[in-house]
């Protein structure tokens, strides 16, 4: 676990939550102004952070603006990877976030073996890495659809592919002498989706991931909840019917078999003349010809976005019973549909056995589909190098 020193608490926080003054620094942290001022100017001595004055509202107050405290852009880089049905989405960004360079190589995940799918990602890493100069990435994100134990650095199961439980860490440690990082592809959506939307970053908070499956992570004041398995959950499993419809998982009712991509084209094809899906996986010009068939009042495809709008509801009602979160946020590419599973979505809400908790009015539904799973693993690759800078050691480049 993180060391929570006073190094920790601030870099936790500026990455968390933005830019602030110090002021705001030592409100929140609760460490002395003398503090503060000392550990800050030592990051800004060592290039890790920089001073910014705020630029003041339009028709404020005259008056010397706040100066802001943020990260440095060009004092690091990460390299992230989001490893999806038959690609896999690399990226470099810089020490703030921001995506310097993007690369979709295409890969046969089903064909890989062995470690192959470490090394296929080493590979999509090295490619973007090559299309823009400068130095390397000090840390490595790598996402996977489905089970994974980030403690262990193992992809346990995924749907995508063909292999279980393979190392993921040590491979791509060993060719690029950095640390890596491992999430599944839920908790690192959650973590991209808090980052952006403020109302998110306060309390005990769940982001559901809808599309290509179903996950959720689960978040505290905007990182990961504690707990010894990183801080995803497998939402989409749990079962609403029993002996109901096929999941990709093996059981049958599980929410995700009625709600995911796959399941919602495959439902679609057997009254629909829909072209077949690579292995199962719709891509997305398959998913919005479908959404717009339904759109153009085919009867039979909006039912099918009606059970999806009510296993979205079982997913969100199983959350507020269990958890009772102070927000629930939904997020992923399944939202193109999500106008068609409205309705139902809401009816099901409005049956909610527990009057004292209205899990309608906690709801936030985020932008953002396949593009939030690399944006996430981006802020948790950084947050692996804050968590070095606070213990002291030094910043390592890709080699």
């Amino acid at each position: 676990m993180e060391k929570d020193n006073s190094r920790t608490r601030i870099l936790r926080l500026l990455r968390r939550h933005g830019a602030m003054p110090r002021v705001e620094l030592v409100r929140r942290t609760g460490l002395s102004a003398a503090a503060v001022s000392t550990i800050t100017s030592d990051l800004i001595g060592n290039g890790v952070l920089v001073e910014a004055a705020e630029e003041p509202a339009p028709g404020s107050a005259r008056g010397r603006p706040p100066v802001n405290l943020a990260f440095k852009p060009d004092f690091g880089r990460v390299a992230a990877a989001s490893i999806r049905m038959d690609v896999i989405d690399a990226v470099i960004a810089d020490f703030q976030g921001n995506i310097l360079a993007r690369e979709l190589v295409p890969c046969t995940t089903r064909d890989l073996k062995g470690d192959e799918a470490a090394h296929a990602c080493g590979d999509a890493i090295e490619r973007v890495m090559a299309t823009l100069p400068g130095p390397g990435p000090s840390t490595l994100g790598i996402a996977f659809q489905g089970i994974v134990d980030p403690v262990a650095g193992r992809q346990v199961w995924s749907p995508i592919l063909a292999i279980r439980d393979t190392d993921v860490v040590t491979p791509l440690t060993d060719r690029f002498r950095v640390p890596v990082v491992i999430e599944n592809d839920a908790a690192a959506t959650a973590l991209a989706v808090t980052s952006r939307d403020g109302r998110l970053q306060e309390g005990l908070v769940a982001v559901l991931m809808i599309g290509h499956g179903v996950g959720m992570g689960l978040l505290s004041h905007g990182g990961p909840f504690p707990g010894t398995h990183g801080f995803s959950s497998e939402i989409g499993h749990v079962r609403r019917q029993p002996s109901g419809a096929q999941c990709r998982c093996g059981q049958r009712g599980c929410i995700e078999a009625y709600l995911a991509d796959y399941a919602l084209y495959r439902d679609a094809r057997s009254i629909a003349n829909l072209p077949i899906a690579n292995h199962q996986q719709p891509s997305e010009e398959q998913m919005t010809v479908l959404v717009r068939r339904a759109e153009e009042g085919d009867g039979g495809l909006q039912r099918l976005f009606d059970e999806a709008g009510s296993s979205l509801s079982d997913a969100v009602r199983t959350v507020a019973s269990v958890l009772a979160p102070h927000r629930i946020a939904i997020a992923g590419s399944g939202m193109r549909g999500y106008h068609l599973m409205r309705a139902s979505f809401e009816a099901g809400l409005r049956d909610s056995l527990n009057p004292s908790y209205d899990p309608l009015s906690r709801i936030v539904i985020a932008e953002g589909g396949v593009d939030l799973i690399v944006e996430g693993m981006v802020q948790l690759a950084l947050q692996r190098l804050d968590a070095e800078l606070a213990t002291g050691v030094p910043v390592r480049e890709a080699g």
